[in-house]
This record gives C-alpha cells, sequence and structure tokens, in this order.
C-alpha cells in the first residue's frame, strides 16, 4: 500500500477538477457533486488506513525507523521527479559554508509516524465534514464550487503533511492559504466575508514572509531541503544556551514567525476569528484538522531545529502561553456562537506552542490530534445550531434548544465536557499532558509559572465554553421574542422560528466525532493513571520523529559554545520519555497527581460557575460587568488589539506609505520629469537651430550655386559666337569703367555743370 500514497493527494486534486470544470457545464445535480467530492476523501481515508498498517508492520520494522520516501534513491515510489532543477549553489552559511551543492528539489512525499498521525487526522475528520456538508449547503446556488473548494483544500493540506522537503511543504502551506481565501469569501457578495478572506490573505503572508527567509537560510546552512537530511545534518551543530542567539535561533525565528501567520498566535491571529465569515463547514475544515494546525505540525517536523535554540524554545512557549490565555479572556465576552469557538481554538493552538515549546512535542501533536475531534464536532454542532434557527449566531437570540435538537445538544455535550478537560475525554489528557510537562519541562527555568497561567487559562476556557452551551442550550427560550416577527439577521423574512433537529448527513458526522471526543484521548493515557505503566501508544509511536539532543563541544562555526555537561536541556522531555519507554515501568512523581486533581478542578470550577451566571442566575453577567467595567469592556473589545492592528497600525502604514509617495511623487518623480523636460527642451532648441542656422546656411549654399550655375550654364554654350559676344561686352564694359570717369568730365563740361 505504500507505493500507492501518492494517490492519497492526488485524489482530492482529481475530485476538485471534475467538480470544478464540469459541475457547471453539465449541470451536475447535489447528488452527484457530493458523492465526488466524499469518494474521493474516503478514498484517500483508507489508503491512508492501508500506509498506516503496511508501514506499522512491514516497512518499520525492517527499516530501523527510517521514513520511507517516495523516490528511487530512498527505495521509495520510483516515479519521483525532479521538480526544480537549479543546479550547483554554494552554500554561504554554518560549518559546510563555501562548499557546491545541488539545488535540485525532489516532488516526493515522507512517510512516517508524524505524517501518518497527520494524513489520518485530514482524511478522517475531512470526510466526516465534507460529510456534513452535503446536508448543510443544500440548495446552495454554487453546490459544486462550495465542493471543488473543499477537494483542493484537502490536496494542499495532504502535500504540506506530506511532504518529504521544504518546498513540497510550501506549495501546500501557501495552497491551504489560497482555498482559505476562496472559502472564507465563498459568500463573495457580502461584504464581510470579502474583507475577512482578504484579512487571513495579507496576515498569512506576513507569516510566510518569515518562512520563505528561514528555507532559504536551511539550504544556505545544509545544502539540502530534504526534512530527512537536515535533521542528520543538524546534529553536528551544538546547542545554542538561553539569551544565546545564532545560527540555529535565526532559523528557527523564520520558521516560527510563519507557525505564527498560519497557526493565529500573537501578533497575527486577528483573521481566526473573522475566518467566521466563511460557511460553517469551512470553519470546522479549518479550525480542527487543516489549516491552523499547520504551524505546530511544522515546528515539530522541524523540531531537530528548534531544540538547537533554547532561546527560540522559550520564545514558542511563551508566545503559546500569551496566546492562550489572551483568547481565552477574550471568548469570556463574545456573543456569536461562531467566534466563540474561534477565540476558543487560538487559546488551544497557544496550548499546542507551549507544550512544543517547553520539549513537549508529542504532547503538542497528541493536543492536534484530540482536538481535531472535539473541535470539528463543537463546529458542526454549532452549524446545525444555526441551520436550525435561520442562520442566527448570536447566542443571546437563542436558548433552550435541548429539547428541539436532541442529538446536536448530546454530541456537543461530548464536545463540551472534552474541551473544558474533563476525564474521560480526550481534552483532559492532551490538555493535562501539556500542563505537566510545562511544569515539570528542563529546556529552561521558571516552567512552574507557564503551567499557572495555562493552568488559570483552563478554568477560563471551562467558564466560557459553560456559558455557550448555557446560552444555547439551557434556560429561557429567547429565540420565541426575538424571532416572532419571523425574519433573520441578514434581513430575510421567513415565518416564526421552530428550531428542528437537523437531518442524517448532519448529525451522523456528529455523533462520529462525539464518540471520538470521548475515545480517542486513551491512546495517550500518561504514566501516571497506569501505575507507571508505559501504555502511552501516541507517545510511543511518534518517538522515533523526535531528535534526540545531547549537549556537545562546541564546533560550529559561528560562535556557539555548549560546555559539556552544563547543557540546560540536555537531556530533553523527548529523550526523557524515551528512554522510559524502553522500560515497562517508571516512577511517577507525586505532583503530577496533584496538578491533575487541580486541573480537573479547576475545570469543574469553571462549569460551575458558568452554569450559576448563565442558567440559574442570568443576572449575574450584567452585575458583575458592571462591577469588572474595565475588564469587560477589554474583553469585549478584544483587547483593542484588532483596533491597534487594523485601524492604527494600518493608519500608521498608510501614514509612512503617503510620505513615501510624496517624496517619490515630488522628489524622485520631480527629478526624473524635470530632467526629461530640460532633454526635451534643449532638443527643440538644438531642433530649431540644426533647421534654421544650419540647415538654412547650406540649404543657401546650395540654393547659391545652383542660381550661380544656371547663368554659367547659359554662358557655357558651346558656340563661339556667344564667347565673342560676351567677350565683347566684358570687354565694352572694362572700357566702360575706365572711361566712365573721362565721360562724365567731358558731359559735364559741355552742359556747364
Amino acid at each position: 500500500m505504500l507505493k500507492l500514497v501518492w494517490l492519497i493527494p492526488v485524489l482530492p486534486l482529481v475530485g476538485f477538477l471534475i467538480n470544478f470544470l464540469l459541475g457547471r457545464k453539465l449541470r451536475l445535480s447535489e447528488k452527484t457533486v457530493s458523492v465526488i467530492a466524499c469518494g474521493v476523501i474516503l478514498a484517500s481515508l483508507l489508503l491512508t488506513l492501508g500506509a498506516f498498517y503496511e508501514y506499522h508492520w512491514s516497512y518499520n520494522p525492517a527499516n530501523e525507523d527510517k521514513p520511507y520516501i517516495t523516490s528511487k534513491e530512498d527505495g521509495g515510489f520510483p516515479h519521483s521527479f525532479t521538480w526544480l532543477p537549479g543546479g550547483l549553489a554554494r552554500n554561504s552559511q554554518g560549518q559546510q559554508a563555501g562548499s557546491l551543492s545541488n539545488f535540485d528539489i525532489e516532488w516526493s512525499y515522507q512517510i512516517d509516524q508524524l505524517s501518518l498521525v497527520m494524513m489520518f487526522i485530514v482524511t478522517f475528520v475531512g470526510f466526516w465534514i465534507h460529510v456534513f456538508a452535503t446536508g448543510y449547503m443544500r440548495g446552495d446556488k454554487g453546490y459544486y464550487r462550495f465542493f471543488s473548494y473543499l477537494n483542493l483544500f484537502m490536496f494542499m493540506m495532504l502535500l504540506l503533511v506530506m511532504g518529504s522537503n521544504f518546498m513540497i511543504m510550501f506549495i501546500g502551506w501557501e495552497g491551504v492559504g489560497l482555498c482559505s481565501y476562496l472559502l472564507i469569501g465563498y459568500y463573495f457578495d457580502r461584504q464581510e466575508a470579502a474583507e475577512a478572506s482578504k484579512k487571513a490573505f495579507v496576515v498569512n503572508r506576513i507569516g510566510d514572509f518569515g518562512m520563505v527567509l528561514a528555507i532559504a537560510g536551511v539550504f544556505a546552512t545544509f545544502g539540502t531541503l530534504q526534512f530527512h537530511d537536515v535533521a542528520n545534518l543538524s546534529a553536528a551543530y551544538p546547542q545554542e544556551h538561553l539569551w544565546q542567539f545564532g545560527l540555529m535561533s535565526w532559523l528557527a525565528l523564520g520558521l516560527f514567525i510563519g507557525a505564527t501567520g498560519k497557526s493565529a498566535q500573537i501578533p497575527l491571529y486577528i483573521w481566526l476569528p473573522d475566518a467566521m465569515a466563511g460557511p460553517t463547514p469551512v470553519s470546522a475544515l479549518i479550525h480542527a484538522a487543516t489549516m491552523v494546525t499547520a504551524g505546530v505540525f511544522m515546528v515539530t517536523r522541524t523540531n531537530f531545529i528548534f531544540q538547537r535554540s533554547v532561546t527560540m524554545m522559550m520564545i514558542v512557549a511563551l508566545v503559546g502561553c500569551l496566546t492562550a490565555f489572551i483568547a481565552a479572556t477574550i471568548g469570556i465576552t463574545q456573543t456569536d456562537i461562531k467566534k466563540v469557538l474561534a477565540y476558543s481554538t487560538v487559546s488551544q493552538l497557544g496550548y499546542m506552542f507551549l507544550g512544543a515549546g517547553v520539549g513537549a512535542f508529542i504532547g503538542a501533536i497528541f493536543h492536534v490530534f484530540t482536538h481535531a475531534f472535539f473541535k470539528a464536532l463543537l463546529f458542526l454542532g454549532s452549524g446545525s445550531v444555526i441551520h436550525a434557527m435561520h442562520h442566527e449566531q448570536e447566542m443571546p437570540r437563542m436558548g433552550g434548544l435541548k429539547k428541539y435538537l436532541p442529538v446536536t445538544y448530546k454530541t456537543m455535550l461530548m464536545g463540551w465536557l472534552a474541551i473544558c478537560g474533563i476525564i474521560p475525554f480526550a481534552g483532559f489528557f492532551s490538555k493535562d499532558e501539556i500542563l505537566w510537562k510545562t511544569f515539570s519541562t528542563s529546556v529552561f527555568g521558571g516552567g512552574w509559572i507557564l503551567w499557572l497561567v495555562g493552568f488559570i487559562t483552563a478554568g477560563m476556557t471551562a467558564f466560557y465554553m459553560t456559558r455557550l452551551m448555557g446560552l444555547t442550550f439551557w434556560g429561557e427560550e429567547r429565540f420565541r421574542k426575538v424571532h416572532g416577527e419571523g425574519h433573520d439577521s441578514h434581513g430575510d423574512h421567513h415565518g416564526p422560528v421552530e428550531p428542528r433537529e437537523s437531518p442524517r448527513s448532519m448529525t451522523l458526522p456528529l455523533i462520529v466525532l462525539a464518540v471520538g471526543s470521548l475515545v480517542v484521548g486513551w491512546v495517550g493515557i500518561p504514566h501516571a493513571l497506569t501505575g507507571g505503566a508505559n501504555l502511552n501508544l501516541f507517545e510511543r509511536w511518534l518517538e522515533p520523529v523526535i531528535v534526540k539532543v545531547h549537549a556537545a563541544p562546541a564546533t560550529a562555526s559561528h560562535g556557539t559554545t555548549a560546555a559539556p555537561g552544563t547543557n540546560p536541556a540536555a537531556a530533553s522531555a523527548a529523550e526523557s520519555s524515551a528512554a522510559h519507554a524502553e522500560s515497562a515501568h517508571e516512577p511517577v512523581d507525586s505532583k503530577e497527581y496533584l496538578l491533575m486533581l487541580l486541573s480537573l478542578a479547576i475545570a469543574a470550577g469553571g462549569i460551575y460557575l458558568g452554569r450559576v451566571f448563565y442558567v440559574k442566575r442570568p443576572d449575574l453577567p450584567g452585575i458583575w460587568a458592571a462591577k469588572l467595567r474595565p475588564l469587560y469592556t477589554l474583553s469585549f473589545n478584544k483587547w483593542y488589539w484588532d483596533y491597534l492592528l487594523d485601524v492604527k497600525g494600518v493608519e500608521a502604514v498608510k501614514t509612512i506609505d503617503d510620505a513615501l509617495w510624496a517624496v517619490d511623487a515630488k522628489v524622485v518623480d520631480g527629478g526624473v520629469n524635470g530632467a526629461g523636460w530640460m532633454t526635451r527642451f534643449w532638443a527643440k532648441v538644438t531642433g530649431l537651430w540644426d533647421k534654421w542656422v544650419i540647415d538654412l546656411a547650406v540649404n543657401a549654399t546650395g540654393w547659391i550655386a545652383r542660381a550661380g550655375s544656371y547663368v554659367l550654364r547659359a554662358a557655357q554654350t558651346g558656340l563661339w559666337q556667344n564667347y565673342a559676344l560676351l567677350f565683347a561686352a566684358g570687354l565694352f564694359v572694362i572700357l566702360l569703367y575706365y572711361v566712365y570717369p573721362a565721360i562724365t568730365t567731358t558731359i559735364r563740361g559741355f552742359t556747364g555743370k
């Protein structure tokens, strides 16, 4: 089956081409479009499962954790090809500076433990989102166009996670950005959707700039862009200590800037909440299984670079921790059900980066894995609610939907408990893993401070998610008052709202994802819950792709040093877990039990407060909002971050742009235009001089010569009589000239004058 992995991304591409090129031309029915779009994703999922099976049971044991790369040189699929034949290039950085490398980029895929996990997440969750969309988008005029975009999105995301080198990953990286622009702006006739899609596109390009620089730096340093080769070559570089910022730190910084844009971290998270302007299945796809998790995947894929810089590890952890906290504070006061979920996504992504920053890369991917299930469930559940409420998204205009939407309600309960971190749901296992690894990290000091922020954030998450459930499903049926006249937020008139459960095509995905939200966490059960027995299948599966960084003497050319035995991250979390995995049991720190209990306690406390505030005492939110007015205002206005970036930031850029335009228009253009005017002026002057002086003199000479020639030709007849006549005339004239005075004197004598 590994020989067929190239089909996994190709099938969604085929689905895109069929629906996009033929959907309108042949007027394909909604059923035909659905079968094509969902069928290709299902086929990719089955191929992924087959590749998973073969890699684990046949390929991996014989090749000792070496990744399967679809190139002839690596013994994989033989029909790979050179995509970019760049020729020889000289390395300019690092230990190989001055040597020549071949810049031939290969189109190939890398199948290993990490890519298989991501391929499963993308195809499995993506398939059920496709199924949900068949019901949600029914009757839409652009049905074929919507599903073609979804298929294209899946193709790009699979490229991103399967690429064997930075360039293939970057193609997928940019491709999902393009598809998000198309899908967020799917309702292109709505101003909000158009602006949101542009915002997502522009903000992501800012992050991509850092990533492009990092990719160039990787080739300049290592002379290759293949992940496997770069991982091996990076082992020769020493680890850069805290506050040192050498070559590895610069490479990691560029990559992380790209990750902040794609995965919506501070300061580039502002595009994600606005992305709610697209259809709900789009929100589920982008937030749960694909685009926004790309940054976490990329950081984990390149962990061999990040682990060489303790400074960058700390920066990743700090940014993730702050993003988780700030997004949670904003989620508390938002009223749009999808925007609450959007801020919860930003917050959960912050947890993932926090885990990666403290060395728990496996924990970060584990949270990606569990989050894909419960976040897709919550988004699709909100889509079911919106569908039942005639596209109403404001939670204060809902309430009491529990009895009208029983399947949606029961399944969303599972997602709610999972994201709150309640055992035995999936979110508990992954979030608790990150919090424990943060508290006990040996990568840098002060992990308990980050743990404390993450701990408080967990309580806020439980509170605002309970608020979402309370305002939507519990309490008074407020929708009867606000929808009594029969209209929706878009101004469309309809009858009074009578919520009804969604069709089977929409509820079946909810049930599947709800079951997943309950059970998938058990594949990463922590050692503490098994009495030290190593039953964490997820950790054992991913350990081979996490590089084990050892303290090493300085050998790098960029001046960093690492004294043996003094490296603060000498034993990374991954290395530690790998060593522990070799034994059947390992000692369990009693503090882990305590922290686990505290996590459950604060989640329960958040749920209790949320229920009191929004179900039992609905007057309390107003009272406390008045008491904490400054904090409420700050949260409601999203910390004014959009205002600062969108308004002030853009205004500042516009001011600078205007100043640059003035310099360009009045100085640069003035100089250029002045030089042109002077050139034209002197050209006219010299033209007139040439025409009226030089040409006139030349022409006059010619004219005189020509006129004289008439006289001379008249005289030069060849007849001697004429020459004698002229001779006589000339002689007469000469004589007259000489005798003229005597003649005049004689005449005066006769006349007496």
